[in-house]
């Protein structure tokens, strides 16, 4: 147990790009919150309400209530973002909206929950690269029919869009990426260059390099 109350197997570590060096990050679960929240208040209350629920879109409230008073906290869902979960964006959003109040009411208030990051990909630092793989192009050439090189994505849902390239190009670009880095990003994904991402794939990318500015 380390130093927060939380158990090791409570805690998710990812490597993260701050600035030109990778870092790791540690986001707790919520059950990890939970327990701590029981063990610790012989009386406690949490309700959660819908505040909106849309289709593709959902956003809920939770309400904690502890020995050390009521805190809330909101949480939102969707399909955009959440692909891979977009049958529970519902349980989802409040699974994120009781970490938040949890947090706020005094339960690892300097981790950021693993739910708010799940819908991020994993990233791999430049050091557990292959020493001898030649870095692939990130950005290709023309093929001689002025269209770039591109495989067909993996799942089918349609290749990444002009935009999201150009977003992925300039965010990369903003936080000093190198071919490499990029490379290793795109490594779990199944792809050599943005156009090879599906649409679904390259969403996630776009936020999870917003998060990584804003962090």
């Amino acid at each position: 147990m380390n130093a927060n109350g939380f158990q090791e197997h409570e805690l998710i570590h990812r490597k993260v790009k701050i600035g030109n060096e990778w870092q790791t990050r540690t986001f707790p679960v919520v059950g990890g919150r939970l327990r701590i929240l029981h063990e610790n208040n012989d009386n406690l209350s949490i309700q959660t309400e819908m505040l909106r629920l849309e289709n593709d879109f959902a956003v809920v409230k939770a309400t904690v209530e502890s020995q050390k008073g009521k805190f809330n906290g909101t949480g939102t869902a969707s399909i955009q973002r959440d692909a891979r979960l977009a049958d529970s964006l519902v349980e989802l959003a409040e699974t994120r909206a009781i970490a938040r109040a949890l947090r706020f009411g005094g339960i690892g208030v300097e981790y950021t929950g693993a739910e708010e990051v799940s819908h991020v990909a994993a990233a791999e630092p430049d050091g557990e690269q292959s020493a001898n793989k030649e870095p692939a192009q990130v950005f290709p050439e023309s093929n001689g029919n002025g269209k770039p090189e591109t495989k067909p994505p993996a799942n089918g849902n349609g290749r990444a869009t002009q935009a999201q390239c150009r977003a992925l190009y300039a965010l990369t670009k903003r936080a000093n990426y190198t071919d490499e880095d990029i490379e290793s990003m795109l490594r779990p994904l199944n792809a050599a260059t943005f156009q090879d991402l599906t649409r679904e794939s390259a969403s996630q990318l776009i936020t999870s390099l917003q998060t990584e500015a804003a962090a």
